[in-house]
């Protein structure tokens, strides 16, 4: 037995149970959640709850802007309810930053966070020359525990299953989809913020009031403010590919149809040369072939995405794709293959991720390879008609803080998360991303950071995910600061509007489990293990084992917000 915050005890079994996570879940992953708003339990089955997003504002921190610099590049105002704006870009560096703080935000403290990363680890904090200088500058001890991001989902709960909880921990949202009564585990695991951040209360923290309304009323469970949100660009993924090779070889960026870019695959695919056009993108599909993005509401029903034709249009694509062997070897034959690896070195060309993704990519490799280069497809419909494209909600990632700290630990913390916080144009940003000038970073001509050698080994991209920040595409390469807003602006007004935009929902406990099992048989369609006939058995089991039990909850949903 392990000791939980708050007083409760748990095996890992136990703790397993309180989540809602079946076995399948945390031993086999299975095809990344859906890209949803973040939703939670049904009553009776551990307290589902929805509100419309405007109900929830009273529960967040009064907003107050940050006075720093504008982008060169203007966004896009969103028209779509709980869905952030495109928030524009920067294209050159201040010369001068200008501190954002004005004393040191740490007491002498010292803390353990957990957060993910996608690339390769840097050394240790007793190892990491900038982990020294940015907690010394922060005025606390945060001792980071980086996880695989591929593998996060599994090793956060088995952190929670163990009742071995750092004081900050980072869970992604579609972590979170994945498990079912997170909205029970969160109470017991993890501090209410209210009291801390409130309207009002949270002008101690003027970085963290600087953070959009609509970001804060995701980090709300069961009535309460659970997180501090990591604010996320209004689309969950895109198809990123090597933009360099792709010019050196005229290959086409923009495919129109999905046989287009099947042919595209065959041309790209050379396994003798280790070279293979794709890795996952699956996902990027979905939207592709016109299947909504949970639930589709006609005729006075709703239609889950697996019942549509549309989804096993895309079965059957997919299945082809694998069929011809255009995936790398290692993604078919690995959950947790590391695609950004593979398309650094030229093994993939294509491949889904999150536009976060694309800077990692670049500030790992553009030091080394200065041609090296990313693009983004536009998006497409699988017949060339009208393309649709999936959002994400305003807050993709949440920081919670271990629950039963003292109240002056919880405050030295968010102090810290407030100086996470910073935006671009400060130099605790710049310290914060880029680490200590003439050791981490050196500027070009232009007066852009640069990272070192030792910059490249030490920095990761982790103190940004504690206090997130205001949407802007602040990366040190105007080539991809472009590609990345103009992609961003023409995709805007293909996003699919949903019933549930808006609504903060709290998933059914029966359909929050069976996302990954249910998925799991859809991925041994697409894998050829399956035909694709056996699709429709796979929807009577999800409905039979939760999915119509869903349905009727979400319709109440609807009616209750006077959408039904």
């Amino acid at each position: 037995m392990n000791d939980l915050p708050g007083g409760a005890t748990t095996s890992r079994r136990g703790f397993l149970g309180l989540v809602g996570l079946s076995a399948v879940a945390v031993a086999g992953g299975g095809l990344l959640s859906a890209c949803s708003a973040p939703s939670g339990p049904r009553p009776g089955s551990g307290g589902a709850t929805a509100a419309a997003a405007d109900k929830l504002t009273s529960l967040t921190p009064t907003y107050t802007p940050f006075p720093g610099i504008k982008p060169d590049i203007p966004g896009t105002v969103s028209t779509l309810p709980g869905v952030a704006d495109v928030g524009g870009g920067f294209t050159s560096y201040p010369a001068s930053p200008t501190a954002a703080l004005t004393q040191k935000a740490g007491k002498g403290g010292s803390y353990k966070a957990m957060t993910p990363l996608w690339g390769p680890p840097p050394p240790a904090l007793a190892d990491n020359s900038y982990f020294q200088a940015v907690n010394a500058d922060i005025g606390a001890t945060v001792e980071f525990q980086i996880t695989d991001g591929n593998v996060y989902g599994d090793k956060a709960i088995a952190r929670l299953a163990a009742g071995d909880l750092p004081d900050i921990m980072v869970i992604p949202s579609w972590e979170i989809e994945k498990m079912a009564d997170f909205n029970t585990a969160v109470d017991k695991a993890f501090e209410d913020l209210t009291p801390y951040l409130q309207g009002d209360r949270v002008k101690p923290y003027p970085l963290l009031a600087n953070l959009p309304t609509a970001a804060w009323q995701w980090s709300v469970w069961n009535d309460k403010l659970m997180a501090v949100p990591f604010p996320t660009e209004p689309y969950p993924f895109g198809l990123l590919y090597r933009k360099d090779l792709f010019d050196k070889n005229g290959w086409n960026a923009n495919p129109k149809t999905a046989d287009e870019l099947f042919r595209l695959g065959k041309e790209i695919t050379d396994a003798k040369a280790k070279r293979w056009a794709f890795g996952s993108i699956h996902e990027m599909m979905w939207p592709t072939f016109r299947i909504p993005q949970e639930w589709r509401y006609e005729g006075g029903k709703l239609i889950h995405k697996y019942e549509t034709p549309e989804f096993e249009l895309m079965l059957e694509f997919m299945q082809k794709v694998f069929r011809e062997e255009l995936v790398h070897p290692n993604v078919v034959s690995s959950k947790g293959a590391n695609e950004k690896d593979l398309i650094a070195a030229g093994q993939i060309l294509v491949y889904r991720d999150g536009l976060g993704g694309w800077k990692e990519l670049l500030q790992q490799h553009r030091g080394k390879n200065p041609g090296f280069s990313l693009g983004v497809f536009p998006v497409f419909a699988h017949d060339g008609g009208t393309p649709m494209m999936y959002h994400g909600t305003a807050a993709g990632i949440f920081t919670f803080v271990r629950k039963g700290l003292p109240k002056e630990k919880v405050e030295e913390i968010l102090s810290i998360l407030n100086w996470c916080a910073a935006p671009f144009g400060t130099k605790e940003y710049e310290l914060s991303n880029f680490g200590v000038e003439g050791k981490h970073f050196t500027r070009d001509d232009k007066g852009t950071p640069q990272l070192t050698d030792l910059g490249r080994k030490e920095v990761a991209y982790t103190y940004g995910f504690l206090g997130g920040r205001p949407l802007y595409v602040d990366w040190s390469y105007p080539d991809a600061v472009k590609l990345n807003v103009e992609w961003q602006n023409a995709t805007f007004p293909h996003l699919e509007k949903g019933p549930f935009d808006g609504i903060r929902i709290q998933r059914p406990s029966k359909y929050s489990g069976l996302q990954v099992p249910t998925e799991d048989k859809f991925t041994d369609i697409m894998r050829g293990r399956r035909p694709v006939s056996d699709a429709k058995q796979i929807v009577s089991e999800w409905r039979r084992d939760g999915g119509d039990e869903a349905r009727e909850f979400y319709l109440k949903v609807l009616q209750d917000n006077g959408r039904a």
